[in-house]
Formats: C-alpha cells, sequence, structure tokens
C-alpha cells in the first residue's frame, strides 16, 4: 500500500489483530501531527481512521477534544474521539470523507464505517478464520485470499452500463465492498453490515418565497465549499463549461484565503475537431470554462490528454482500479488531468461529479420546460420525456420488452452470454421505473450503494491527491433533494435547473450561467482513436483468441471499429463509448484476470 502512506504507515498489533494507517501529511493542516493506530488500555480498544473530517467545529465543540489534547487535533484523532464518546453510533455524527475502524480487544469484535457518500473506499475479504479489510483492494489481491474467479452477472452489468453492480460485490464474488452509508462488525461468529444512513428519508422544505430557497442554498453550498479548501498546499478545482464545476470553482475563487497559494483551475481540451461526433451538445468547453476562470481571477490550465492513448489509458485505469468500468472512453483525459494537477504541487482537489441529482437538478418536465427545450434540442425526444413518467408500469414494462428483442446492439456483449445469464429478463424485472422526480433523482445518485467515490479515492491514492466533492457533500445532498421540484424550473420562462442559475448570479458569467447546451466529455475520441489504429487492431486481435471471446461480441466490435474509422457522425461517437472502448476494458481485464 506504499501509494496509500507517502509519509510512512502506524502499525499496532495485539494478539489475533492488528491495524495500520497510513500516513500522509498533505491531506490537512493538521495532518502531520496524526499518529495512528492508537490503543486505550483502559477501554482495551485500538482505533485506526482516515480521511478529511468537514464539521470539524461542531464535533470539536461536542467533544471538548481541544482543550483535552492540549493543541491541535488531527482529524483522524477526532474521528477516533468521536468512536470513544458515541461508539457505534459515531458515523451519524461525523461528515466529510472518513473511514474508521475498531477493534474491542475483550469482545473481539471488529468495527468498520464509511462515511455518507464520500470519496473513501474500503474492502474486506473472509477467508476461513481470517477476515481482511483495506482501502486498497490490491493490497487484500496480493495476499492470495481473493479467489480470481469473476462474477459474470457484475461483468455483464458493465458492459450494459446497467447501474445494479453498485453496491457490496465487485469482480470477484469473494472480494467484498463496504458501500457508503454503511458500518460492520466481525466477531468469531458472524459479521454484520449495517446501513446507518439513508438518503431516502427527506423531508420537502417549505419556504415562503423562491428567494429563500436560494439564499439557503448558498448558505450550505458556500460552507460546503469552503471547510474543502482546508488545505496545507495548492489547491487545485476541475472545471469544464457546466454549471456543477463552474458554481464549485468561481466559490471556492471567493472563499480562498489571500494569504493561501492561489486556486488553479484544470480543464480537459480536446485536440481534434468535435462537431461532427457531438450532435445538440458541444464537445470543446474551453470557452466556457475560459469565461468561469476570467471571472473568478484564477489560472487556467489546460490539459490535452495526449501523454496516453485512449488505450493504454484503458490499461492504467485496471491498474488502479483492478476491474472494469462503464467510463473506459473517458479514462485519457481524466487520468492526464491528475497527473497535470499533481505536477503543479498541488495536493488537494476539488471537482462538482455529483450534482445532476442535486444542486443542478433539472426539474421533473412541464408542458412550459418542453416547449422551453424545444430551443435547443429535437421536439421527439422531449415529448417523449414528458409522457414517459406518466404511462401504466405495465404498459412501460411491455415497451421494455418488446425493445429487448433486439438484444444489446449497443454494448459489446456476447449474445450467447447475455443469454445464459437471462440478461434481458432480469433487467426488465429489475428495472427501475421512477416515476416521480424524488425517485428519478435518488436513482441517479444509487445513495447507499455507489461505488463513485471508491473509483475516485482510488485514482486519488495512485496520483498522491485528496479529491474533494463540494456536490456531494451530505447536508448539500439532503438540502437539495428536500427544495421541492417546482423551484428548479423558472415558473416565467420554462428554463432548467433555475436555482443553481439563480444561486450564481454575480459569480458565474451569463454565457455560462444561462447556457443551456450540455457537454459531451472525450467529444474526439474518435479522431484520437483512429490516430493509434495499429495499437486498436492489434488488442481486437489479443482479445479474439483470449478468454474474453466468450464474454464479448468481438465481431460486432470489430463491425464498430469499421465504422469509426470510416465515419464522423454522432452514431460513430457512441459505438466508440458504448460497444468499442468499453468492451475493450472488459476484454483486457478477463484475459489478464484468467
Amino acid at each position: 500500500m506504499g501509494e496509500w502512506g507517502a509519509d510512512g504507515f502506524g502499525i499496532w498489533v495485539g494478539g489475533c489483530a492488528g491495524l495500520a494507517q497510513g500516513r500522509w501529511s498533505a491531506r490537512t493542516p493538521e495532518s502531520d501531527q496524526e499518529s495512528l493506530p492508537r490503543y486505550d488500555v483502559e477501554a482495551g480498544l485500538a482505533l485506526t481512521a482516515a480521511g478529511r473530517l468537514d464539521n470539524r467545529a461542531e464535533l470539536l465543540a461536542a467533544l471538548d477534544a481541544r482543550r483535552a489534547s492540549g493543541g491541535v487535533v488531527p482529524d483522524g484523532d477526532l474521528l477516533a474521539e468521536a468512536y470513544r464518546r458515541w461508539g457505534e453510533s459515531a458515523p451519524l455524527h461525523l461528515f466529510g470523507d472518513w473511514a474508521l475502524a475498531a477493534w474491542h480487544e475483550q469482545e473481539r469484535r471488529l468495527f468498520l464505517a464509511r462515511d455518507h457518500f464520500g470519496q473513501t473506499a474500503m474492502y474486506y475479504v473472509l477467508s476461513g478464520e481470517r477476515f481482511v479489510f483495506s482501502s486498497s483492494r490490491q493490497a487484500l489481491t496480493s495476499l492470495g485470499y481473493v479467489t480470481r474467479e469473476i462474477d459474470e452477472l457484475y461483468l455483464a452489468h458493465v458492459l450494459i452500463s446497467w447501474p445494479e453492480h453498485h453496491g457490496h460485490g465487485t469482480i470477484y464474488p469473494s472480494l467484498r465492498r463496504l458501500a457508503p452509508a454503511h458500518a460492520l462488525s466481525v466477531t468469531p461468529e458472524h459479521v454484520t453490515v449495517a446501513h446507518y444512513w439513508d438518503m431516502r428519508e427527506v423531508s420537502e422544505l417549505r419556504l415562503r418565497r423562491r428567494a429563500d430557497y436560494v439564499e439557503a442554498f448558498r448558505g450550505v453550498f458556500d460552507a460546503a465549499v469552503a471547510t474543502r479548501l482546508r488545505s496545507p498546499a495548492s489547491v487545485g478545482v476541475t472545471l469544464s463549461g457546466g454549471l456543477d464545476s463552474g458554481a464549485v470553482t468561481a466559490t471556492a475563487a471567493g472563499a480562498t484565503d489571500p494569504s493561501a497559494p492561489p486556486l488553479v483551475a484544470f480543464t480537459s481540451v480536446p485536440v481534434y475537431d468535435t462537431r461532427p461526433y457531438v450532435a445538440d451538445r458541444f464537445g470543446d468547453e474551453l470557452p466556457f470554462a475560459e469565461a468561469t476562470a476570467t471571472a473568478a481571477g484564477i489560472e487556467l490550465v489546460r490539459i490535452a490528454g495526449t501523454s496516453l492513448s485512449p488505450l493504454a489509458a484503458i490499461r492504467r485505469a485496471l491498474e488502479i482500479h483492478g476491474e472494469p468500468g462503464h467510463a473506459a472512453a473517458n479514462q485519457f483525459w481524466m487520468l492526464e488531468l491528475l497527473a497535470g494537477v499533481r505536477e503543479r504541487g498541488c495536493t488537494t482537489l476539488l471537482t462538482g461529479q455529483l450534482g445532476n441529482g442535486g444542486i443542478s437538478w433539472t426539474g421533473w418536465p412541464t408542458w412550459r420546460s418542453v416547449l422551453h427545450e424545444r430551443s435547443v434540442h429535437s421536439l421527439g425526444p422531449m415529448l417523449k420525456l414528458q409522457i414517459r413518467p406518466y404511462l401504466p408500469i405495465g404498459l412501460r414494462r411491455a415497451r421494455l420488452a418488446r425493445a429487448a428483442v433486439a438484444g444489446f446492439p449497443r454494448a459489446a456483449i456476447n449474445s450467447r452470454f447475455a443469454e445464459q445469464l437471462g440478461l434481458q429478463r432480469r433487467q426488465i424485472a429489475e428495472m427501475q421505473l421512477s416515476s416521480r422526480p424524488l425517485e428519478q433523482r435518488l436513482e441517479i445518485y444509487q445513495g447507499g450503494v455507489s461505488f463513485v467515490g471508491a473509483r475516485w479515492h482510488e485514482m486519488s491514492a495512485a496520483y498522491g491527491l485528496d479529491v474533494r466533492d463540494p456536490t456531494g457533500d451530505t447536508r448539500v445532498l439532503m438540502f437539495a433533494l428536500s427544495v421541492p421540484d417546482h423551484v428548479f424550473t423558472d415558473p416565467s420562462t420554462g428554463i432548467d435547473r433555475w436555482l443553481i442559475r439563480e444561486a450564481m448570479t454575480g459569480r458565474l458569467p451569463d454565457a455560462v450561467r444561462l447556457n443551456r447546451r450540455r457537454g459531451r466529455q472525450a467529444g474526439d475520441l474518435v479522431p484520437r482513436l483512429r490516430a493509434t489504429a495499429g495499437e486498436v487492431d492489434q488488442t481486437l486481435d489479443e482479445l479474439a483468441v483470449g478468454p474474453a471471446a466468450s464474454y464479448l461480441d468481438i465481431d460486432r466490435m470489430r463491425e464498430s471499429w469499421r465504422l469509426i474509422q470510416t465515419q464522423d457522425t454522432p452514431a460513430t461517437f457512441r459505438a466508440a463509448v458504448t460497444i468499442l472502448t468499453r468492451g475493450i476494458m472488459a476484454g483486457l481485464f478477463i484475459n489478464s484476470a484468467s
């Protein structure tokens, strides 16, 4: 776990149990004073923890920790003190990105917990009489306790980009993931996993005026951004052309201490013309990013994504995550951006990844919003969006069943493999058919099962960064989910995402704040693949003769590749994303794991 502990490791061993912590002094200003694990002789309790707390002031007051310690209180020590005070209910009091482990020696009981929705990871293996856990799945697989048998249904979910594989499982059935907002208790007799916080338990917020929602939003969002600026070194921020990253950037720029190193923004830029591939979206987000950075008065660093080819980046991502994912097409720019942030000397990176269902929710479609969207999108999709939620569930499932006859034409999955799993039947039976705004928003977040934070945590460790997302702050999420749906639509114009647009008045330039078009990540993927055609051909040949051929439709992948090489259309871009690169990522993993 070398990359997880740049400044060394603390280790405690007692009897049949051992705990450790990877030390990294660049996490917070207090991290260099942290020393964990620690053993409380009187309580017979060993504790270790890692992460960052965003409600330090409240915890310091509640625990009286500052006076007791006589000085600086690192976040890990505060996590440990919270557990001593509140025991297994401590997670309810802790906001931020954190993980905690406590060993009760006399009871021979281990307690593990993860944050509500943060950028952390926790994996574990039960092998005979051994229970082993770690932030790193590679650390566990290196011990030899993880059976290399693949969970085929999990793999199928990845190939068709069906989020049902989010949760406690991984690509290996013997390797489990502790999901966010969950705690785990281990004794010689049993292993128990409990869900300690449910984001569905939200009550609607009723305020007198629409302006009151804007003011309340600014308060909770500004606090979430400001607390994530706590860093001993330079802070970077990812900046696209959209509202979420723009809101984070503009707010962070205004909250940065003048005596601290200046905030630096990083944006991915295409090297080829994206217009043939993005339809009514835009593939070059640089003009919007430049407008936001200029308005905020900060430097903008352009990331061209040329240090790794799309396929080389996929191979590197497999090394980092240890399993395939659906976002294979984005790896080339994401990994170069993280490398660029680190090379610039930043140790903290702010993102705005989790805004879609929360702070920048579009609002449930109304006739007014449909007519408004008609000015920027074609009418057919808008009408479907308006009518679909009100169709009876039985009729909607029947429509899915008819569509299923065609199989999965936009995925690289082998049809025989899909049939063996009964994948179409499973998808129709288990698919969430949201008929209410809150249901759809909760489906976006996959609360209590999402592994998005775990993947970011793994990338953070690989590049020596602490990635923080104010849009995923627990209190921001709960506020946004509590706002009545009608508040997200402008009543006079039907413009969507009204709350964040209004809240960012005076912070974001109007060209960004009022923009109604969406960006398209990796918009120049097609010409990038063409530029490395030999590498693509060689990889397809490699997959055709290996175990991956039993799981992938290699012929479909080759046909997609032929279209990608000859046609400049949005359809070829979709094929590059959903069939070619996603299939290649899964295939490379299968061949290496077999």
